[in-house]
């Protein structure tokens, strides 16, 4: 793994492209899909069209669901309170074939907003959305999320 998710900084993003899924762990600022950024490089707008090259060129923050299932196993112990655990929610799905963008980004910045023409952005749930075999959270049958206390 890359890069560790960091609350609001680094997010776990999923993404279907060619009808593939994929989770990344990337800096939150390239899934502004329709805003110009030479942080993304050089792609101004990230849509259906573009989104081969930048999976070839962000190959290394793709990350297994098997990986970040091991990561929560592994940091469990540190973790007190449900609220500790939000940086390891996925942050945004976002479907290239179907042209969706859904967001459950936790501080006020509406990716959701930044959408390529013809998309649909939400601030929505889309766990329900993720297919099983990726859903990293879910450890021995239990929602790993649901069993942190609450403050």
């Amino acid at each position: 793994m890359k890069l560790m998710p960091e609350y609001a900084h680094n997010i776990i993003v999923g993404v279907v492209f060619r009808n593939q899924w994929s989770w990344y762990i990337t800096e939150r600022e390239y899934w502004f899909l329709n805003v110009e950024m030479e942080d993304r490089f050089g792609i101004e707008v990230l849509d259906e069209t573009t989104a081969a090259e930048f999976f070839r060129l962000i190959e290394d923050f793709r990350v297994p669901s098997t990986e970040l299932s091991q990561m929560l196993v592994d940091l469990r112990d540190s973790f007190q309170h449900q609220d500790e655990v939000l940086e390891f929610v996925p942050a945004l799905y976002v479907h290239f074939d179907d042209r969706v963008l859904y967001s459950l980004f936790p501080e006020p910045m509406s990716f959701e907003h930044y959408v390529p023409e013809g998309w649909t952005g939400e601030y929505r749930d889309f766990l329900e959305l993720v297919p099983e075999a990726e859903r990293y959270w879910m450890i021995q049958g239990k929602n790993f999320f649901n069993t942190m206390p609450q403050r």
